[in-house]
C-alpha cells in the first residue's frame, strides 16, 4: 500500500486513504441537484395550491433561484435528503405523508442519476489517485443508494473501498461518525486519512475526527473565506488533487 507523507503539528503522519464528498467535490453540485430542487419545489407548491411558493422553499432551503447563490451551510447544498424535507415542511405549514415523503426522495433519485461531474475526467482523475495505493472512501449527505448509482455510472464503484450516506448508520456531517466508519471498515487511523469536501459541514466533520488533512475544494457552494478557517489546503477542485497527493508523495 502506498504512503503519504503529511507535515501537521509539528510531525510526520502518513496518509494512508483519503475520504471524498459527493456533491460539490465529485459532482457539480448546481447542473445535478438544482432540476431536481425545483421540480420538487413545484410539486409541493402546487400541494399547497400556491404555485409562487415554489422560489420561496428554494430560497429557505439556502438557494436563491434568481441569482443563483447559495447560502452559507446551504441545506439544500450540505443537508440529508430528510433535512431538505423538514425544512420544506417548515415553510409549508402542514407534514406530508410518508408517501408524499418517499415521492419527493424518489424525485431527487430519479433526477439525479443522470450524475455530471465537477470534471469530463473525474474517472481519469481518481484512478490516478487510487494508483498511487491510498484507500478511497465516499461520505455523502445524499442517500448511499444514490452514491453508489454515481460510482457505479463513472465505472468507479471497484475503485472505492467504502462508500455511505446519511442514510448509512454512521450519523451526519458535522459528527464524526462517516469518518470513524470508514477508519474501522478500512482499518485506519482518523489521522492517517485525508477528507476532501467542499462544505462546511465536511470540514467540521474532519476536525472533529482529527484526521490527518483536510482539503477543501472550490466546487461547490462555499468559498475560499468560508472554508479557509477549517480546511489545511484549498484548491479550486478536485482536478488539482493528483498534482497535490504526488507533491506530498515527494515529501515522504
Amino acid at each position: 500500500m502506498g504512503i503519504v507523507g503529511v507535515l501537521r503539528y509539528g510531525f510526520k503522519i502518513m496518509m494512508r486513504g483519503i475520504l471524498f464528498d459527493k456533491d460539490g467535490t465529485l459532482l457539480d453540485l448546481e447542473k445535478t441537484w438544482i432540476p431536481a430542487y425545483r421540480k420538487a419545489a413545484k410539486y409541493l407548491a402546487s400541494l399547497a395550491n400556491k404555485p409562487e411558493l415554489s422560489d420561496r422553499l428554494m430560497m429557505v432551503g439556502g438557494y436563491d433561484p434568481k441569482t443563483g447563490q447559495w447560502t452559507t451551510d446551504s441545506v439544500l447544498a450540505s443537508g440529508s435528503n430528510d433535512d431538505v424535507v423538514r425544512t420544506w415542511e417548515s415553510e409549508l405549514g402542514f407534514k406530508l405523508t410518508l408517501e408524499k415523503q418517499q415521492f419527493i426522495r424518489s424525485q431527487f433519485f430519479l433526477s439525479t442519476v443522470q450524475h455530471i461531474p465537477v470534471s469530463k475526467n473525474l474517472s481519469s482523475i481518481l484512478h490516478e489517485i487510487k494508483s498511487y495505493g491510498v484507500v478511497l472512501g465516499l461520505a455523502t449527505m445524499d442517500d448511499e443508494s444514490s452514491a453508489r448509482a454515481m460510482l457505479k455510472e463513472f465505472a468507479l464503484h471497484r475503485d472505492f473501498d467504502f462508500i455511505c450516506g446519511a442514510d448509512s448508520g454512521f450519523g451526519l456531517k458535522p459528527d464524526p461518525g462517516m469518518v470513524e466508519a470508514f477508519c474501522r471498515d478500512c482499518n485506519l487511523c482518523c489521522e492517517e486519512i485525508m477528507v476532501v469536501g467542499d462544505s462546511l459541514k465536511d470540514m467540521k466533520m474532519a476536525r472533529t475526527a482529527k484526521t490527518g488533512k483536510v482539503v477543501a475544494v472550490l466546487s461547490g457552494a462555499h468559498n475560499r473565506s468560508q472554508l479557509e478557517p477549517d480546511a489545511d489546503i484549498i484548491i479550486q477542485s478536485i482536478e488539482e488533487l493528483p498534482k497535490l497527493v504526488e507533491s506530498l508523495l515527494l515529501n515522504v
